[in-house]
């Protein structure tokens, strides 16, 4: 018998509370001998802590506890024992062994017994002692238990993230580091950064010379090299306000777009041929890529960028170019065979097939979330449910031209596009109203569940960004997809910022503050500067850092973060590798205490080879050129280069037919990916494959042949001359005697054109400084 059942308690809850509280130090005492050696530690701290303050609140300490280390076992999906702990009556009731809470009695409760002798969590690290102690001191004070039903995703533990994971949270602007005077900052770019230098003892690399800053901003921002009259003028140009006007003249080039666009086409997967069996050619899908080109050239506010492909034809219905945006429904693979050509039962699987694949698509590119991981199941490694991922899917099931001539699911025939003529025609969605979606089974199209409505994510809602579309599950498919395309897009997002900026800084510095771009989630890398992630983020939205004095600042404006990020000091560092305490401390440079060197991608490659040739054709926008021939046999086949050399093909390769298993074979050996999947960063690989494509390819050849062809003309037929004039065309700068030498030798033995072609391999030439 207890000690409080041999008294009468006092009316007034706290004499209450204390005379509860020697009851349970009698008790304790009275039972000792039953209590394990952990039980009587953890005892001595528990009447300390309850003689004297307050029992433990369950919704901040025990809560937390019960989602991290049990309901991956005992909630209502996989409650294992009949022990469902994530909803309070099915808890208090207990499962096959008994009851496991015994309110104001721990020795006599099974949650407790598992707990002390480490039998629970099973297969994992056993519970703290401090974690223990709260168990017990929470069910000795009665178990109070005041939520109803515990949200498994509520909070994150060492095997997955809940809703307070880092990405989730809402962007709030921290406060810029103090500025270290010896350090140089330009901005605050640079405040954060040196503060993390600083902190381990580092020093910034100095600034790189003018000649590698102008090549660097060049290729970064225009994917093109500088001419040498460009390198020179810059050189020689004193002016503190030189280099940041180049950067405003690069920004504004129509060439700055064709970069940068190229970036975001790899994000979305963009292609011109639908892949699969019947590979055919979209022959109008080139006006999205120029669409992605303008809208980076013009600076659309990149909440407008996000809103127009996702909705632009339900927001300016008879906008051409807004229909045009939403060519990125359309821009992945389309399985004609098994849309078309399949049995009832391969259409309705190539359907659902497709919806994931725009449902990965979305969340990944604009959110940097694998929603689509939770079309069978709830998400194992984010707080995304299994209903999450079908009320997105909702959201997006009208983008694929349905003909239903049955009742029901989801179908006689589907296609995902059609060509639709304004003033011209365009590969574009065609929507479709669709039938109330419910949530499948284990994703199995013949075990429909509950019914769902358009919705957003929970997970997101921190900020006060609620999920609710208020829609219907039988809304209207327009307001479905403006509805989701507002929700990316609110201010209140904590992802779509901070997605974007770290695209912006992953292409500029090498690799993103979070190096995995498309993934922000548990399995996704984490944030290595943090409060600088945050700042950029909240400076998107809301600008408040002009960069220049003639800069006029706008919400969501991508060139200002661009700015901000090639101005910077940090960005400006000499790719030096010769500091060893920098090397033993951060040998990945991920402090950034110098800049990084990398390879060019190959497009760059390519296009900088014809522009140093003289050969690029400067024609914007366009259907595509081929340089590959196109077979239909009993499939597509795009095998045989052309081997064209010509003004038709010699333009940048962002215009080349961006074939789906049909990459040109030099620039699949420098690893451009082949556009059936998403590459929100580039593998970076060397291998001898790259040499041999770069020595014997046709193109090269010819480059190296009309480069030669352009140094008589420059410079006349002295092979002195030709060596300097091929040097800054190349690389830059002037060569040194000894190169000079070496050249002119080799010139006399193989020739003008050789040269030029040994040039164009060089590692100098491919790479970014």
């Amino acid at each position: 018998m207890r000690f409080a059942q041999l008294v009468e308690l006092p009316a007034n809850p706290l004499e209450a509370r204390t005379m509860w509280r020697i009851s349970f130090v009698f008790t304790c005492l009275l039972t000792m001998s039953s209590i394990s050696v952990t039980g009587l530690a953890l005892t001595g701290l528990a009447l300390t802590r309850l003689a004297f303050g307050e029992p433990p609140d369950f919704r901040k300490q025990v809560a937390p506890i019960i989602a991290k280390r049990c309901l991956e076992c005992h909630s209502s999906g996989t409650a294992e024992g009949g022990l469902d702990l994530a909803q309070k009556t099915l808890a208090l009731k207990g499962g096959e062994s008994g009851k496991a809470i015994e309110a104001g009695d721990p020795a006599n409760s099974l949650l407790w017994q598992m707990i002390e002798d480490n039998s629970m969590p099973k297969d994992r690290s056993p519970l703290s002692d401090e974690e223990k102690q709260t168990i017990r001191e929470w069910l000795a004070a009665g178990a109070e238990w005041p939520i109803e039903v515990l949200d498994p995703f509520e909070y994150s533990d060492d095997k997955r993230g809940g809703y307070d994971w880092w990405s989730l949270q809402p962007v709030t602007r921290p406060e810029i580091p103090t500025a270290i005077d010896s350090y140089h900052p330009a901005n605050p770019i640079d405040r954060f950064v040196h503060a993390r230098l600083h902190a381990v003892g580092l020093q910034p690399a100095p600034t790189a010379d003018a000649r590698t800053l102008l090549r660097r901003l060049y290729f970064d921002l225009i994917g093109l090299p500088p001419s040498p009259e460009e390198v020179q003028a810059f050189v020689k140009d004193p002016s503190p306000e030189a280099y940041s006007q180049v950067v405003e003249r690069l920004l504004n080039s129509t060439q700055y777009g064709e970069r940068w666009a190229r970036h975001w086409l790899d994000v979305v997967r963009f292609g011109e041929t639908q892949g699969y069996e019947r590979n055919l050619i979209r022959e109008n899908a080139w006006q999205y890529r120029d669409w992605v080109i303008r809208a980076f050239n013009e600076d659309l506010p990149y909440d407008d960028f996000v809103r127009y492909q996702i909705a632009g034809d339900v927001l300016k219905p008879d906008d051409f170019d807004a229909m045009i945006a939403t060519g990125y429904h359309v821009c992945g693979t389309w399985d004609q065979v098994g849309h078309v050509e399949g049995s009832e039962t391969m259409r309705v699987a190539a359907r659902w097939d497709h919806i994931e694949d725009l449902v990965g698509t979305l969340g990944q590119g604009f959110l940097g979330l694998t929603i689509n991981c939770a079309r069978c199941h709830s998400h194992k490694f984010d707080p995304i449910s299994h209903k999450d991922y079908y009320q997105v899917a909702a959201a997006l099931a009208g983008v694929t031209q349905e003909k239903d001539e049955r009742a029901g699911l989801k179908l006689k025939r589907m296609e995902s596009t059609k060509v639709v003529e304004y003033n011209g025609k365009a590969h574009v969605i065609v929507p479709r109203q669709p039938p109330v979606f419910h949530v499948l089974a284990r994703g199995d199209m013949r075990k429909p569940l509950d019914e769902v409505t358009p919705r957003g994510l929970d997970a997101l809602a921190r900020g006060g960004l609620s999920a609710d579309f208020g829609l219907s599950k039988d809304a209207p498919e327009g307001q479905r997809r403006l509805k989701l395309a507002e929700w990316i897009a609110d201010d209140r997002n904590p992802l779509t910022a901070r997605v974007i900026v770290n695209r912006l800084w992953h292409y500029h510095f090498g690799r993103g503050i979070v190096d995995t771009p498309s993934d922000f989630g548990f399995n996704g890398g984490r944030p290595f500067h943090p409060e600088l992630l945050d700042w950029l983020s909240r400076e998107l939205v809301e600008p408040t850092c002009q960069t220049t004095d003639s800069e006029v600042l706008r919400p969501w404006s991508l060139k200002h973060i661009h700015r901000l990020m090639v101005l910077s000091s940090s960005y400006r560092q000499a790719a030096l590798v010769d500091n060893p305490k920098a090397i033993d401390v951060d040998a990945d440079n991920r402090l950034l205490w110098r800049f990084s060197s990398r390879r060019l991608e190959g497009e760059a490659v390519r296009d900088a080879a014809l522009q140093v040739a003289g050969a690029l054709n400067p024609q914007v926008g366009g259907p595509s050129f081929r340089d590959m021939h196109f077979q239909m046999k009993n499939n597509a086949e795009f095998t045989d280069p052309t081997g064209e050399f010509s003004d038709e093909v010699n333009r940048r390769t962002i215009y080349r037919l961006w074939a789906r298993s049909g990459a040109n074979p030099m620039l699949q050996s420098l690893d451009c990916p082949d556009p059936s999947v998403a590459a929100p960063q580039r593998t970076k690989t060397i291998t001898p494959l790259q040499a041999l494509s770069l020595l014997n390819n046709a193109t090269m050849e010819k480059c190296a042949q009309r480069m030669a062809e352009r140094l008589s003309k420059d410079v006349g037929d002295e092979a002195q001359k030709q060596i300097e004039r091929a040097y800054w065309l190349a690389f830059s700068r002037a060569p040194s005697e000894q190169e000079i030498a070496l050249s002119n030798e080799f010139v006399k033995h193989a020739g003008l054109t050789q040269f030029c072609l040994v040039l164009l391999n060089t590692n100098e030439f491919l790479t970014m400084n």
